[in-house]
């Protein structure tokens, strides 16, 4: 009984490797499993030992599927239900009942792509970060921040929504709350998809400098300046009319010019992402007085989708009133969860 229950599990060894794709790696090793994407010098293949792997093509000698998978070309063109041998120099390309076709991989841009990718329909991901501080003894002090990122992407447009609160407490007693809500929406340009235009509209709330609320509000133009696993770089200007409306202080309203950037890159390696992020607010009727945002921070992964980030924000509202401190810094170490 034991042998026959042996023999079948050979058996089964063996016609799960034959049906299996297989990736050989420049080392001379032979893993067994499904490729699940490659596109942007990298390859993710799925194993039933380890799980679904990340490795450089650079490091591989050659990948050939035995499922059918679906190749997105350089110039946009669509090959799907196709069964591959790559190498470093070629692809080849075949289906059952047609003879192969053979391209340099620099002609290659995707295989496996995202559905959204495709052209059908949105691409949801993002992210939510929490960060606590509690300090007792001749003070009893209470520090939380809370934060989000969520974006909604299709090959024609995309939305984003942010929002970040920071709480803190001494001796019970509530000495800052901020709370920001930022919300924009994108058209990517048919004819050249690195350009695209949309609005914005945002909401902040400041105890520190008697800010109720301000809005801002307005239409811009952007451009994708870099879009690699290396650095990932955006630019906006766009016009914007704010009202701004205080606690004390007389409120004020203007039309400005709002300037953006924000990047990532994985330079540093080990899954780790350096990212950043910085806006200018100018007030058209007094220059000297610009609302100012800068973020830096490095985020880390942990497992299953959670990561921790170190992070510094630096603030300069040039509307406070004049008795209120109009810099601002906040230093963080925060555990989020990404999707």
């Amino acid at each position: 009984m034991k042998i026959r229950a042996l023999a079948l599990l050979v058996i089964w060894f063996f016609a799960i490797q034959a049906q299996a794709d297989v990736m050989v790696m420049k080392n001379g090793s032979r893993i067994v499993g499904t490729l699940v994407s490659a596109g942007d010098g990298k390859i993710k293949f799925e194993t039933p030992w380890g799980g679904t792997l990340e490795v450089a093509s650079a490091n591989v000698v050659s990948v050939e599927t035995e499922a059918t998978s679906t190749v997105m070309m350089a110039d946009g063109e669509i090959y799907r239900d196709k069964q591959l041998l790559a190498t470093q120099e070629n692809i080849t390309i075949q289906r059952q009942g047609q003879p192969p076709r053979t391209y340099p991989v620099t002609d290659i841009k995707l295989v496996n792509p995202d559905p959204w990718l495709l052209g059908e329909g949105y691409n949801f991901f993002g992210r939510v970060t929490g960060a606590f501080q509690a300090e007792r003894g001749n003070s009893e002090t209470d520090e939380i921040d809370i934060g989000y990122q969520m974006t909604l992407r299709s090959l024609e447009d995309r939305y984003v929504f942010r929002g970040l609160a920071e709480l803190d407490e001494a001796n019970n007693e509530r000495v800052t709350e901020n709370v920001q809500l930022r919300n924009k929406y994108d058209r990517f340009w048919g004819d050249d998809p690195d350009n695209y235009y949309g609005g914005k509209i945002r909401f902040e709330y400041d105890d520190i400098i008697g800010l109720d609320l301000r809005t801002l509000v307005g239409p811009h133009v952007g451009r994708e300046l870099f879009d690699s696993s290396l650095l990932e770089l955006r630019g906006e200007i766009g016009v914007v009319y704010v009202d701004e409306q205080f606690d004390v202080a007389e409120d004020n309203d203007y039309y400005g010019s709002l300037i953006e950037f924000e990047g990532e890159s994985d330079i540093l390696g080990f899954g780790t992402t350096l990212y950043f992020f910085h806006d200018t607010t100018i007030n058209f009727d007094e220059l000297d007085e610009p609302l100012s945002n800068t973020t830096v921070g490095l985020r880390m992964p942990l497992i299953y989708g959670f990561e921790t980030a170190f992070e510094a924000r630096y603030e300069f509202n040039g509307t406070a009133p004049e008795d209120a401190q109009r810099t601002d810094e906040t230093y963080t170490f925060s555990i989020g969860y990404a999707w």
